[in-house]
């Protein structure tokens, strides 16, 4: 007898020892003696990183902003002498002299006069913008707030660069607009200052002006009026100097596994082929300086800033991974030994699923005992399938097959049903004299091409047919076979069978054929003596579908339905009265229908001998 392993001790003492032989190595390598601290220390710098850019460039502009409420108090105050605007003139040189970053300051008042004083030039100059468009709009938006605000970039022909623009709507005690105060600050002052917040090697900080412009790079430190304009205040990323930022939005990485991301700081990394460096980017998005957000950051050079961390970091991880990937690799293999003999049970079962169980091959055994079991098992399963399928077929060629179905799952006992049903009965006209003629050999052959063209229409209608009589057809809808829709389909299979029959030759013979339907209660259930039974319905609308059947021959029709059908049916197809119908052993008549057009009109291939 060959040995069988238990499949337990394979999955606990095999995959489990290996998978944590494998997870234990790569924590005590990477995750252990690196990885979480490398990890934090990563982030911390990071944070502190970006957070310390931020705090320092508020703390550059914050004097603008400081010097801008002053300058409005001091203006407030003396609003009497706004009608000389020079009388300004030596309090706003002084303030200039106080605020490095800022070029130039200008007083415009609601007559558009305007004074502006330059930084550079140390002098005062006054002008009427009256007929300057955009200076009309910007002051109108003045009249409507009272906070500062940072104006969008733009190029100024007054000292020749792009500059950031911060104002200021002055108003007296009153809520009265007395004068708009502008402070220019040139973009080169804030690349100048965003170049002095590298603290170490390898860093390279910048601020971008939305996603696609430059606002502040250690490149642009020097002026840069070349390639500024009034068309294009500020440089494009990509017309900028520099591969590494252009690649910011397009990285290799987009989030980082050793840095954290969060809704404030965002990170990702790009190898740059020029460089054959792989880079960090650091940056969050803040809204404090205009209507459109400010991206401060900085990437770092992963050789040169952080080197060391990240080079015992990436080390730990390699030999981790490597030991992981051998552990997987092990791990894939037994587990697609253990699992190869469950996947063919798995398909044979899909296979049984979908009924095809001729082409299901025996299940091999295997030596782990709990699937050679399951193999055993499920091949004699098959086997037992195969019998029942056989005996539902072969039971199913004696009767409709719905019932022996039923009679299979109810373990051999069929209940009687009591139900609505409609009843379809036909006979093929001049049987008779057909077998006559014929013989009865040419006739079973006639009839079992027949009897197969009507059953396939039927079943497609949901009928079933109960009952094969000499040449007659008893079909049933409603039962055994649930359908609410039971009249509908009973005279559309009605129609098809006679427009098969019109245009099908049968043996080298055509066939006519007379229909009667009628829709009532009946009941169904196997009748007959203990050891030999027959499914069959009765009830009145047997007799009468048959009846309306014999008395096609009366009204010359191929189709008589009851008024009970029609009633049912609606307007499936178009009825015309045929009359009131007297029905032998009933005291009152019925109503009888025929289609409007006659069924199957045209020229039939052959004619009967």
């Amino acid at each position: 007898m060959s040995i069988r392993i238990p499949i337990r001790f394979i999955t606990v003492f095999g995959v489990t020892a290996l998978v944590a032989l494998a997870v234990g190595i790569v924590f005590l390598l990477g995750l252990v003696s690196a990885t979480q601290n490398t990890r934090l220390l990563m982030s911390d710098q990071a944070q502190t990183l970006v957070s310390a850019m931020e705090r320092d460039i508020a703390l550059w502009l914050r004097p603008v902003q400081q010097q801008a409420n002053w300058i409005a108090e001091h203006v407030a105050d003396n609003a009497g002498e706004l009608a000389s605007l020079e009388n300004f003139d030596q309090f706003m040189l002084g303030a200039l002299a106080a605020t490095d970053q800022v070029a130039g300051v200008a007083l415009l008042t609601p007559d558009f006069q305007v004074r502006r004083w330059q930084r550079d030039k140390s002098e005062a100059v006054s002008e009427n913008w009256s007929a300057r468009p955009g200076i009309l709009t910007w002051f109108d938006s003045g009249r409507n707030r009272s906070e500062p605000s940072w104006v969008e970039p733009f190029f100024t022909d007054t000292i020749g660069k792009t500059i950031l623009l911060h104002d200021l709507p002055i108003r007296d005690s009153e809520g009265q607009l007395l004068a708009m105060l502008a402070q220019i600050v040139p973009i080169e002052e804030l690349s100048r200052h965003v170049a002095e917040l590298a603290p170490r090697e390898g860093m390279t900080p910048f601020v971008l002006y939305g996603q696609d412009r430059v606002l502040a790079h250690p490149s642009l430190v020097e002026e840069q009026s070349d390639i500024e304009s009034s068309e294009a205040p500020l440089l494009r990323l990509d017309e900028l100097d520099d591969d590494v930022l252009k690649r910011i939005w397009s990285p290799d990485e987009k989030e980082l596994f050793f840095l954290t991301n969060d809704n404030v700081l965002h990170t990702s990394g790009a190898f740059i082929k020029a460089h054959k460096r792989f880079y960090i980017y650091l940056y969050r998005s803040i809204e404090a300086y205009g209507p459109t957000p400010w991206i401060i950051g900085a990437y770092l050079n992963t050789e040169t800033y952080g080197g060391a961390e990240g080079e015992r970091l990436m080390r730990s991880l390699l030999v981790g991974l490597a030991v992981l990937l051998i552990a997987v690799i092990g791990a894939f293999f037994l587990g697609r030994y253990i699992t190869r003999p469950v996947t063919a049970i798995a398909m044979a079962a899909r296979q049984v699923e979908a009924n095809e169980l001729d082409d299901i091959p025996a299940l091999p055994g295997s030596r782990m005992r709990e699937l050679d079991d399951a193999a055993r098992s499920f091949n004699q399963m098959v086997v037992d399938l195969r019998e029942r399928t056989l005996i539902r077929q072969t039971l199913g060629q004696f009767v409709p097959e719905e019932v022996a179905r039923n009679l299979l799952s109810d373990g051999g006992c069929l209940q009687t049903e009591n139900a609505t049903a409609t009843l379809l009965y036909s006979d093929i006209e001049g049987f008779t004299q057909l077998t006559e003629t014929l013989g009865s050999t040419r006739v079973v052959a006639i009839l079992n091409a027949y009897f197969s063209d009507m059953v396939t229409i039927l079943e497609r209608h949901l009928g079933v047919v109960t009952q094969f009589h000499g040449d007659a057809i008893l079909a049933t809808f409603n039962v055994p076979i649930d359908n609410p829709d039971h009249a509908r389909s009973a005279i559309l299979a009605a129609s098809e069978m006679l427009d098969s029959v019109h245009t099908t030759v049968y043996a080298e013979h055509c066939l006519r054929i007379r229909i009667g339907i009628d829709t009532g209660p009946v009941v169904a259930g196997a009748v007959g003596a203990a050891g030999r039974l027959s499914y069959t319905v009765y009830g009145n609308s047997v007799n009468l579908a048959s009846r309306l059947e014999v008395l096609n021959k009366q009204f010359g029709t191929q189709l008589l339905i009851s008024e009970n059908t029609a009633r049912l049916a609606g307007d499936v197809i178009p009825l015309r009265l045929v009359g009131d119908v007297p029905i032998r052993g009933q005291a009152r008549s019925i109503k009888a229908f025929t289609p409007e057009r006659e069924q199957a009109a045209g020229t039939r291939p052959c004619d009967n001998p």
